[in-house]
């Protein structure tokens, strides 16, 4: 449990994800992009602290998915797409990427632990926002009570 943990907080340094952008590039401008590349590239956005870096990662993951017929591969894709998802607390889309490889792959040990990881968070953030909900409605319960009293006063 604790590497999924560790892999949905740690977080790239800016320089190495600009590395793996000026590789990214120059391939895609020579025209020698391959999957290795793209995938080297999209990994390391999904793993950045930018939001805008993780959901251009997702797409560009979704796109090597997309265009492979290698199990192995899709496998890979499937998991950092969870990753990407999980990390924008895009849960229920990161669990439905995991279920896909555990339906394949019943005794996939590093699925298994990023589920049960995402599980306690969706937990874990839906009593936050439970609690918060909560507290608006008792706030707004009691605004309403204090209107009705006072029209009845009245």
């Amino acid at each position: 449990m604790e590497n999924s943990e560790k892999l949905l907080e740690e977080s790239v340094q800016p320089e190495e994800i600009q590395r793996y952008r000026i590789v990214f590039e120059k391939a895609r401008e020579a025209n020698q992009l391959t999957d290795q590349n793209k995938f080297s590239f999209a990994y390391c956005l999904v793993r950045s602290a930018v939001k805008s870096d993780v959901r251009y990662g997702l797409k560009l993951l979704k796109e090597l998915y997309d265009s492979t017929r290698k199990d192995d591969a899709k496998r890979d894709y499937l998991f950092y797409l969870a990753v990407g998802n999980a990390r924008l607390n895009e849960y229920e889309a990161a669990i439905k990427f995991l279920d896909a490889i555990l339906h394949v792959q019943p005794g996939n040990h590093q699925a298994k632990n990023l589920k049960d990881e995402i599980t306690q968070r969706m937990t874990r953030d839906g009593y936050v926002g439970m609690g918060i909900a909560v507290g608006a409605g008792a706030l707004l319960l009691g605004g309403l009570t204090a209107a009705a009293m006072v029209l009845l006063k009245k």
